[in-house]
């Protein structure tokens, strides 16, 4: 049987765990599920493995995430403007606040 370093890597602390990744400790010790942690105790650990598949995994879901939301922007940056949102009456520009120009001040 094979030692439980080769499928996972080293066993790493929350200290070490958020030197690597720039992030605070309380952060890493919020995070733990995410970062594919576990909890003994008053204990969190850590491994290799399990952090960089869970950071990859992020990515994954975030990148096409952010795909798909350019995507749909572009079919609706296309559509012409209706009578709705966004539609302006020239004549009435100024919300509706119709003021008598006596001294030529609102040119």
């Amino acid at each position: 049987m094979k030692p439980l370093t080769e499928y996972l890597g080293a066993a790493l602390t929350t200290k070490q765990v958020a030197a690597y990744l720039g992030f605070d400790e309380k952060t890493v010790r919020l995070y733990y599920k995410d970062l594919g942690g576990i909890r003994i105790g008053r204990h969190y650990r850590f491994f290799e493995m399990e952090v960089l598949n869970a950071i990859q995994t992020w990515n994954k879901i975030h990148r096409t995430d952010k795909e798909t939301r350019k995507e749909k922007r572009k079919g609706f940056q296309d559509q012409k403007r209706g009578s709705g949102l966004g539609s302006r009456d020239e004549k009435n520009a100024r919300g509706g606040l119709e003021r008598k120009d006596e001294h030529s001040l609102l040119v």
